[in-house]
Formats: C-alpha cells, structure tokens, sequence
C-alpha cells in the first residue's frame, strides 16, 4: 500500500487534508467517501519526499511572507499554516506544511517543529523562538523576509556578473573541440595526401586531435563521475565545512566572499537585535550560520571578549573589523540602538560589495575574451601553417 497526502472537502465545504495508506486512487477516494469527504487532490509520498530536508529559500520567504499577512489580519497560527501555499509547491514541500498543521494541532510550538524536522536555518528558528517568546512572531517573519530578500538579491546580482564570462568562456572551450575533433584530421589528412611535411605546432595539434578523439569519451565519463561524487560529498557535514573554505582560496574571490559574508552577519545581527535576541547568542547565532572560515573566527573572538567584559565595540575592533564599523559600533553603545546601527552597517557593506563585484566582472569580461581569443587564434593557425606551405609549393 502507498502513502497518499490528500486534499478534499467535508459536507459543509470545508478543505479538509491529511496522509492516509491506499491500494490507489480509487481505494483513497472510496476511505475518503466514507468519512464524508469528497476527494479533490491527492499526491503519493515516496520515501525520497518525505526526506528531511530545509524548504527552498525563496519558498520559506514567501511562505513566511504570507503567514505574516495572514497573521495582521487576525487568524491564529495554524489556520495561517492551513491557508497559505506558495506558487508551485513541489510534494515535499506539501508534506512539510502537512507535518507542520499537524503537529501545530498537537499543541507544539512552530520554532520547534521546524527544528524538529529541519526546516528552516537553525538562525531563522531562533529568531522565530525569540518572537515567540515575545509573543510577536509576526515582526520576526517580517525580519526574516526582509533579510532573506536582501540575500537573494545581492546572489542574484552576483551570478548574473558571472553569467557572460562563464557563457563566453565555455563557447570557446566548445568551439575548440569542434575544432580538434572535426576540422584538424581533415586538414591533416589533405596535407599529408599533398606530400609536404607538417610544422611542429600542427603535429602537435594532431596529437592533441588522436588523444582527444581516442580518449574523449572516457573522459566525458570519467567528470561525470566525478561531478556524481562531489555532489555526494559535499551534501555531507564534512563537505559542507570544506566547501566553506574553497572560496577563500580562489584569486580574486577571496575578498568578495569575505565582505559578502560580513555583509550577511550585518543584516543577521539586525534582525537578531531587532527581534530581541541577546547579543552573545546572536553573535552564536551568526558564526553558525557563517560560510567564511575568516569571519566566523572574528565572530568567536568577538563572543569570547564580550564573555570577558569587554565593550562591544572594542571585541569587534580586537577581533580584526575595519576601523569605520567599530566607530559605528561605538556610536551604537552610546545610543543603545544596535540594530540600527548593523542595519546602516549593512547598507555600506553592500554599497562596497556591489562595486566589487561590477570591478571582478570588468576585469573577467576582457580577459577571458583574450583567453578565447588566443586560443581559438592560436588553432587557427597551426591549422592553416600547412595550408600555407602547400600554397606556396604550388
């Protein structure tokens, strides 16, 4: 028997949902007939989609945007659950909010559901139990959107900043293997039918040509494995901490990926301080929810210091921050409005990270197309050395 995750009305036109085991639709809808409900929908639950899993960011944003709204509008928690639904839920994404209604029923609280089952960033449940304990969940989604949004866009940004470099670098890379697997045996074989001896770079070219055309397949083969293998190892706890320090090593990523995170701690520390989160478990918080290696360093630094006693603004400047956020930090400590203050420092942070990013794509842009450009140039001509021999023998 399958696992069916249906949807139907009650006599009274009521939505009414939940999990039941079937032989198939006809036997769902004939269990379901006989509890009074009339089966509208119905998804079967593989053991795959019922993975434990975190939603998709921008499903949780418009999720946690539209519990939010239902929220101001007056209607309790679990009829928020109940009617909200992003545009396309996959299945899991179904049986996920499914899990939440029911357990919501039950009596549990919603940060610990989603913890319970992974669901959201362990940074975005606690901000949820820090509004819960206020009893203003609502302000802590509308953070938690606000923050998400900000993050999505400036990753949007920077992948469309890569997206000519990349687009142009693997047209030429295609453009080569065209090229050594088409158009250089022919050349080759015509030169050789000609009876002229073929310069150095050709032959070299050839033998590119014959490994290419013996070997290419295996290859193909042999990067898929891999591909398959990286994907499974870096879906692991292990691959995860390793993959945070990979960008650091990547010439002229480093710095970007560094600002972008500190970008990220900014606006969390915000929302933290904004959501009433105190600051040592939001700098916790922060650090556990950090990708830069670097970061999350000065992050421990900073908690250690403030466990010590020391002011805010003086662990963050031992700690290695740049001399303008400690000011801001300073100034903070005499208003007493931190989460201001990382907002503006946010902002500025962002300000910086956008034009390092349009500086990186300026640079890539020309210097891949001259990659491009020698090496597909430099085919060109081993190609055409013996072509020109043989013009100038006739």
């Amino acid at each position: 028997m399958a696992t069916y995750l249906w949807y139907g009305e009650d006599a009274s036109r009521q939505v009414q949902q939940g999990l039941l085991k079937a032989k198939g639709a006809s036997h769902l809808s004939c269990v379901l007939a006989l509890q009074g409900v009339q089966l509208k929908h119905y998804f079967r639950m593989t053991v795959w989609q019922r993975r434990r899993c975190c939603i998709p960011p921008l499903a949780a944003c418009e999720l946690l945007q539209q519990w939010q709204q239902l929220l101001a509008a007056g209607l309790p928690l679990l009829d928020c659950v109940r009617l909200a639904m992003p545009r396309r839920p996959s299945v899991t994404l179904r049986w996920q909010l499914w899990l939440l209604q029911d357990q919501l029923q039950q009596g549990y609280q919603l940060a610990s559901i989603l913890a319970q089952h992974r669901l959201l960033p362990t940074y975005q449940i606690a901000l949820l139990a820090a509004g819960e304990r206020q009893a203003n969940i609502g302000k802590a989604m509308g953070q938690i959107v606000q923050q998400q949004r900000q993050t999505i866009a400036m990753t949007k940004r920077l992948k469309r900043s890569l997206l000519m470099p990349g687009i142009t670098l693997l047209a030429g890379v295609a453009v080569c293997v065209v090229i050594l697997s088409l158009l250089v045996p022919n050349i080759v074989s015509l030169v050789q039918v000609g009876g002229t001896s073929m310069p150095t770079a050709t032959r070299w070219l050839l033998a590119l040509s014959d490994w290419l055309l013996q070997f290419g397949h295996h290859l193909l083969t042999a990067g898929g494995v891999v591909l398959l293998l990286g994907g499974l190892f870096f879906s692991t706890h292990y691959g995860q901490a390793l993959g945070r320090r990979i960008p650091a090593w990547i010439p002229f990523w480093s710095p970007i990926y560094k600002l972008q995170n500190e970008y990220f701690v900014m606006q969390l520390l915000a929302s933290s301080q904004m959501s009433g989160v105190p600051i040592l478990a939001a700098l916790e918080q922060c650090q556990q929810a950090c990708r830069s290696v670097t970061v999350a360093q000065q992050l421990q630094i900073t908690r250690q210091l403030l466990a010590t006693g020391v002011g805010l603004s003086e662990a963050f400047a031992q700690a290695g921050c740049q001399e303008s956020q400690v000011v801001m930090l300073r100034l903070a400590e005499r208003t007493g409005d931190l989460a201001s203050v990382c907002q503006h420092i946010s902002q500025q942070l962002e300000a910086q990270l956008s034009d390092q990013i349009e500086r990186l794509s300026q640079l890539l842009e020309p210097l891949i197309t001259a990659c491009v450009a020698v090496l597909v140039g430099g085919l060109v001509i081993a190609i055409y050395l013996p072509l020109m021999q043989m013009g100038s023998l006739l």
